[in-house]
């Protein structure tokens, strides 16, 4: 069945590709997505990985609980549906708060994370961040959640390419408006980007761990990329040239020939 049943009162929704008997790399999506975002991704590393997707508490088909969420809490569900569906050891890659909720269950679980992969993310709420991420509250606040995505296409992809097929781009808004989360899990899982902070903790990680960035990415620029790179010993670091927050989505090709290239070395 897609849907887990993870706690009381909480199921989520998910699915499963390639082959079980393959390293298992679990994909977590961010803010307001649902895992279908993922599917440019699930093409390719389904060919050599077991390929786990969900969608997070109060987003696409999964369950709305009452808010606010935190990223902790996020972690823990990550963990509570590898159990339900029978996976003990994983690769975590998260994008955005999907890479904060990665590295939550990185933190505490060293014995059944392998490998973390951070994109487009960051390492705490502070400064810039706390006012970009402050951003998505307003829109919400102001728009409600069929404006708030149109408000968020142009801090996730760049003018260029919302520019050139604007068909396309249509067609984008549609996808995330017909996936969107509901008004109370979206409110909620902005206020987990609000509280977070794992700066405290991070240099614990002692696992492969790559930290990916566009190197135009307005929500979450470089430098918050670069505040993860320097507290977690060991971590490699790629900037997409010309790239902004959904590198995943906008330049597929390249994202996935950087992460396979990374994945073949360390999720073994």
């Amino acid at each position: 069945m897609p849907h887990k049943l993870i706690r009381e009162g909480l199921a989520l929704y998910c699915e499963e590709f390639g082959d079980r008997s393959n390293p298992t790399v679990v994909l977590i999506r961010g803010t307001g997505a649902d895992s279908s975002r993922w599917m440019p991704q699930v093409e390719v590393y389904k060919r050599e990985f077991h390929v786990v997707i969900f969608d997070n508490r109060g987003v696409g088909k999964s369950d709305t609980v009452p808010g606010p969420y935190t990223v902790s809490q996020m972690g823990d569900d990550t963990m509570l549906l590898l159990d339900a569906i029978g996976v003990d050891r994983c690769h975590l890659s998260g994008s955005s708060l999907g890479g904060a909720i990665a590295l939550d269950a990185a933190v505490k679980h060293p014995d059944r994370v392998a490998s973390l992969q951070m994109h487009s993310s960051w390492l705490r709420t502070h400064d810039y961040t706390a006012f970009s991420l402050g951003l998505l509250k307003k829109f919400l606040t102001m728009a409600g959640v069929e404006g708030y995505y149109e408000l968020m296409l142009p801090l996730l992809l760049t003018a260029g390419f919302l520019s050139a097929d604007f068909e396309r781009t249509k067609s984008i808004l549609a996808h995330m408006r017909a996936h969107s989360a509901s008004p109370e899990g979206l409110a909620a899982q902005i206020e987990a980007n609000l509280s977070y902070d794992l700066s405290a903790v991070a240099g614990s990680v002692r696992i492969p761990v790559l930290v990916t960035v566009g190197e135009n990415d307005v929500l979450l620029p470089p430098s918050a990329s670069k505040e993860i790179v320097d507290a977690i010993p060991g971590a490699e670091f790629v900037v997409f040239s010309g790239g902004a927050h959904l590198v995943t989505m906008e330049t597929p090709t390249a994202f996935n020939d950087a992460t396979l290239e990374w994945m073949r070395r360390n999720c073994r």
